[in-house]
């Protein structure tokens, strides 16, 4: 279960973190393209459009001002690739705004709102995908080459854990696992310690399960599993 703090970088939660947002993207689509999204269904997209939005945005940073430039210092031929990947989020960034902008004008239902959030969301995956694979296939084995396990678990520990309350936490962790399999969910839920691990899975875990599903409850969507890049995602147009 626990790497070798001396070997190298275990970094599979990237691909975790990954194939749950490429999978409420392509539920998200599921449901737009089914046909006109009921009122009683428009706010709770919405928020968690937004939810999602306001996490990658933050996954993001946590790669920028910390976990690459921790790379270059330690491996210098590897600025070159940091240096897509920051052009990448650059290029990201205005895609997540207007899908946030779309979003929000979703809650009040009128003839062009879904239209308007479809594109934004056609937009947003046609520059993120491509990026998620990159830094999949290209960029992560130069982070476990680089970086020593202890040196990653210190980053995640420091960027995406510690500054984060148990209530963010606990949702976080039971949107990531949605649709894993088994080793993937066991790595998950053991990057935190045994008790707040119960509380987390277990106290939290019981309305948080719910959230999410109520989201999809009824629709195609539902069905969609986690999408690793392993075996083809579905694909988004």
């Amino acid at each position: 279960m626990i790497s070798d703090p001396a070997g190298p970088a275990d970094t599979r939660i990237m691909g975790i973190v990954h194939s749950a947002l490429r999978r409420d993207l392509l539920r998200t689509r599921t449901v737009l393209e089914a046909g006109p999204v009921p009122d009683n269904r428009r706010g709770p997209l919405a928020d968690h459009i937004l939810w999602m939005m306001d996490f990658l945005r933050h996954h993001h940073e946590g790669e920028d001002t910390a976990l690459y430039p921790l790379v270059v210092r330690l491996n210098p031929d590897a600025a070159a690739l940091v240096h897509s990947m920051d052009d990448d989020h650059r290029r990201i960034e205005p895609a997540i705004t207007e899908l946030e902008s779309a979003a929000s004008l979703f809650t009040y239902p009128d003839s062009d709102s879904q239209a308007r959030l479809s594109a934004a969301l056609t937009a947003l995956t046609d520059v993120l995908l491509p990026h998620l694979e990159r830094e999949e296939l290209d960029m992560m084995p130069v982070v476990s080459e680089t970086l020593t396990d202890a040196q990653w678990r210190t980053w995640d520990e420091d960027a995406n854990i510690a500054p984060k309350s148990m209530v963010t936490l606990g949702k976080e962790g039971i949107w990531l696992i949605d649709g894993l399999g088994a080793d993937d969910r066991d790595h998950v839920v053991h990057l935190v310690s045994a008790i707040p691990r119960f509380f987390l899975l277990h106290v939290l875990g019981i309305a948080n399960r719910r959230h999410f599903a109520a989201i999809w409850s009824g629709t195609d969507a539902a069905a969609v599993p986690s999408q690793p890049i392993t075996r083809t995602p579905g694909r988004l147009p």
